[in-house]
């Protein structure tokens, strides 16, 4: 089991605000998680672009926001 894909999983449940909405954006639950993050299953290619897609999504919610801001400031 490859450290940096644990690791990986991990940092992204805590940017997406929590392992649950990790779960939600690989579609599995709770448990399953657990063992891909413990090392007992293995984390595949197609988890590792489901959890960017899910960064890459909060991401743009949190740029359009801040443009909303920026905008409400005179900006």
């Amino acid at each position: 089991m490859s450290v940096a894909r644990m690791m990986g999983l991990d940092t992204a449940g805590k940017m997406l605000g929590g392992h649950e909405r990790l779960g939600d954006a690989l579609a599995i639950q709770p448990r399953s998680l657990r063992a891909k993050l413990a090392g007992d299953r293995g984390i595949s290619a197609a988890d590792l672009i489901a959890t960017a897609e899910a960064l890459d999504a909060r991401a743009d919610r949190v740029r359009e926001h801040a443009r909303k801001l920026r905008e409400e400031a005179g900006q």
